[in-house]
């Protein structure tokens, strides 16, 4: 009389697994049923009477844990026994399933041999849980770890201020900030700071320590939402460091006098000439570039009130532009996928689209909403959608928004970086999209 073969029910839903081992040449010895979720291995236990499960715990519908305690609960089905499968060998896993008097916990993968000297040493009445270990691939190792390409933290950009028109203060702004304009860049030893506003202080304080000998600092135009901070500036009252400002030619006044006005008595204590450090004006020229150190700084008009640049950085491995008050595409509201070459909003602006083509990333503001930008026009800022698309013309891969409007706190801020989302998306932009936020450091190479 032939032995009756012992029953193994194998509840996995991984089909090529479950055909490994049914082709195996020892599983003829048993007799074999499959299910591929929790209810119908449920259904089979109490149809096929199984003497041994083959239990996983990523099970679809019903976890594998839940179903070993419904079957070691159960008087009538507390005898079958459990082989428990589990991918990750977690031991938030074991613990349950050792304490629900599971007869073997074996970390997937496994190789199909030890499945099946498992069955045998169960029906022989030897099977024990062993202690729960991790598998040797994913113990601890040097080799494990992924290590990312090293960057240097001494070539890096840093936002100390993102705001426009003036300051901003309250918990409602407290992951963007509050301080006005102000931007760090550094190329090893080598500062240069755009603009002056009220970040500039926290900047200056971090100076204190290691004082430069020279300081930079280059102005988009000379409104006072970029100047407000420069009083506070700590390397301005050291007499060891010289600093130079650089500006655009004026419509009314140089750049000397503008700053000789700021510091009369009638605003500030301190006049200009009393100020410690040396002092060097320089204007800037549209379209020509100059050096600073090993950056190459070239700046083209914006289109905002007065005289007004951006800038484009270079230091001959990395390109950046920066553009915080610029108005795109004047009077434009309809569709940024409808402003092409060909439009008459896009004339006035393709010199500009060329000045900052391929750079590596573009700071350039959005400071409406489409809709706020309705009642905006000739204000000098953008709106998110036209600036989309002059990314897009520029071919610009990284683009960060800053300069954002004291009227926008970090809800409406959010509300606005899902709105660059969808235009992004909208216009099949191929762009990394952030908003700066003060404090926003950003290494490169």
């Amino acid at each position: 009389m032939n032995r009756q073969k012992h029953k193994i029910l194998i509840a996995d839903h991984n089909l090529d697994l479950l055909r490994k081992i049914r082709n195996a040449p020892v599983a003829k010895q048993y007799h074999f049923e499959v299910a591929h979720d929790g209810i119908a291995c449920l259904t089979k236990i109490e149809s096929f009477l199984p003497d041994l499960i083959i239990l996983d715990a990523y099970l679809p519908k019903i976890h594998g844990i839940e179903i070993l305690r419904k079957v070691k609960t159960d008087p009538r089905t507390k005898h079958v026994g459990v082989i428990f499968t589990c991918f990750y060998p977690l031991i938030q896993f074991y613990r349950p399933a050792i304490a629900l008097s599971v007869d073997f916990f074996l970390p997937k993968p496994y190789a199909i041999s030890k499945l099946f000297s498992l069955c045998s040493q169960f029906f022989k009445g030897s099977l024990h849980p062993e202690p729960f270990h991790l598998p040797e691939e994913l113990k601890d190792g040097e080799k494990s770890y992924y290590i990312s390409k090293p960057r240097s933290l001494s070539n890096y950009l840093k936002f100390w201020g993102t705001r426009g028109s003036h300051p901003v203060s309250g918990p409602q702004y407290t992951h963007f900030g509050g301080n006005t304009t102000c931007l760090e860049i550094r190329n090893g030893s080598e500062m240069i700071i755009f603009d002056a506003g009220s970040g500039i202080r926290p900047l200056g304080n971090t100076l204190r320590n290691q004082m430069p000998k020279e300081v930079h600092l280059l102005f988009s135009h000379t409104h006072i939402d970029h100047l407000s901070g420069f009083s506070f500036f700590d390397p301005i009252y050291d007499p060891n460091c010289h600093v130079h400002i650089w500006a655009p030619i004026g419509f009314e006044k140089d750049i000397k006098e503008i700053f000789t006005d700021m510091f009369a008595y009638a605003f500030f204590p301190v006049k200009l000439d009393e100020i410690s450090a040396s002092l060097t004006f320089r204007d800037i020229q549209e379209g020509v570039p100059f050096q600073i150190g090993s950056f190459t700084i070239t700046a083209a008009y914006a289109f905002h009130p007065g005289s007004t640049l951006c800038y484009k950085i270079d230091d001959g491995k990395y390109k950046i532009g920066y553009a915080t008050d610029n108005e795109l595409f004047f009077g434009y509201h309809g569709d940024p996928k409808l402003i092409t070459k060909k439009s008459t909003h896009y004339a006035p602006y393709a010199e500009l689209v060329r000045f900052f083509k391929g750079v590596d990333l573009l700071i350039h503001e959005a400071q409406y909403t489409p809709t706020e930008y309705r009642t905006k026009v000739g204000w000098g800022h953008s709106s998110i959608s036209n600036t989309a698309a002059f990314v897009k013309h520029a071919e610009v891969s990284d683009w960060i928004i800053t300069h954002h409007d004291p009227a926008h706190d970090d809800d409406a801020l959010y509300h606005k970086v899902q709105l660059q989302y969808d235009a992004a998306e909208d216009l099949q932009l191929p762009c990394r999209i952030r908003m700066a936020f003060d404090g926003l450091f950003l290494p490169f190479d």
